[in-house]
């Protein structure tokens, strides 16, 4: 895993280059539902927040909810190509519209698009499916002509920081170390709701910690209560705040971490560097940066970041 997050921006910049000639006709297309499980659907999730221009509609189910039609493209995405619910869903929903079109490295998915005769882009095999985001996030959004974004990416400065968040001692490993023993509460604003759920997953995958996101103002309105629960024992709890930056939210933030400062073990707040602030390049900072805060923190816990032990039993016992 440390290759693949070190490496993380140059996945952005192969995905580009091997996504020159991907187009796909979105005349008549009115919204976009992208079905997928676990690490296949969070880019999905992502290119929702930084795309509120598209309807965009992500399911992550065995059959659709959201309304499929001759007006809807169709992403399907499972990387091994072999996830029971995709394959499931896909089935169900192949007869609603003939707009479809495949993410995967192969498998029973990719067999089906070609019988089907769909379009589909094969990623590069061998590697967890949660550790090609930058890849798969790239793809989506060439795939649905937001080619503008792509080029607001500034890949030599996001290697940069990746290369220095890789050393311990470095910010990302200083963060771990105050809270990789404890129960991280993610708190995000609504337009980063899906970089906080991607970092509750790597947490759960890579550090093997429990972990919830939440966000800002909604919070406010319901969890803060919960912590009023004299129960709690603070030294299992922190607070990981993912840049709060509307004013009002600001002055939330604060508020809550004196409410609750005798209720958790610390608070933190994860800022993009203001050289990063006008672009989409901070959005992917912000991935890296917290990828490998789930790494240090699943290093310092001595597990086996790679390893999905209780997934892999459960699909056995599935099959």
């Amino acid at each position: 895993m440390f290759n693949e997050i070190k490496n993380f921006p140059i996945q952005i910049s192969d995905a580009i280059n091997d996504t020159k000639d991907l187009s796909i006709d979105l005349d008549k297309i009115h919204r976009v539902v992208i079905m997928g499980m676990g690490g296949s659907a969070i880019a999905g999730s992502i290119m929702k927040d930084i795309s509120p221009h598209l309807e965009i509609i992500v399911e992550r189910n065995y059959f659709p909810n959201a309304i499929i039609d001759e007006h809807t493209l169709l992403i399907i995405s499972s990387y091994s190509g072999n996830t029971e619910e995709t394959l499931s869903y896909y089935r169900h929903a192949s007869s609603f519209t003939k707009n479809i079109f495949g993410i995967t490295s192969g498998g029973e998915l990719l067999k089906s698009l070609k019988k089907d005769s769909h379009d589909f882009h094969i990623l590069p095999a061998g590697y967890p499916p949660r550790s090609i985001l930058g890849y798969t996030l790239a793809v989506l959004i060439k795939l649905l002509d937001e080619d503008e974004i792509l080029e607001l990416i500034n890949i030599e400065l996001l290697q940069e920081y990746s290369n220095k968040f890789s050393l311990e001692g470095s910010e990302a490993f200083a963060l771990a170390k105050k809270t990789h023993s404890t129960f991280p509460v993610i708190i995000s604003e609504e337009d980063l709701s899906s970089i906080g759920y991607r970092l509750k997953c790597q947490l759960n995958e890579n550090s093997k910690m429990l972990s919830y996101n939440v966000t800002l103002p909604e919070m406010n309105h319901n969890d803060i209560v919960g912590w009023e629960n004299k129960l709690i024992d603070k030294s299992f709890f922190s607070l990981v705040w993912i840049d709060i930056t509307w004013p009002q939210n600001v002055k939330r933030m604060n508020i809550t971490n004196e409410i609750l400062k005798h209720k958790t073990s610390s608070n933190h707040h994860i800022q993009i560097p203001s050289k990063l602030k006008n672009d989409l390049s901070g959005l992917f900072y912000l991935l890296n940066y917290l990828d490998w805060f789930s790494y240090w923190c699943g290093h310092l816990n001595s597990v086996d970041i790679d390893a999905v032990e209780s997934i892999d039993i459960l699909k056995k016992e599935l099959a």
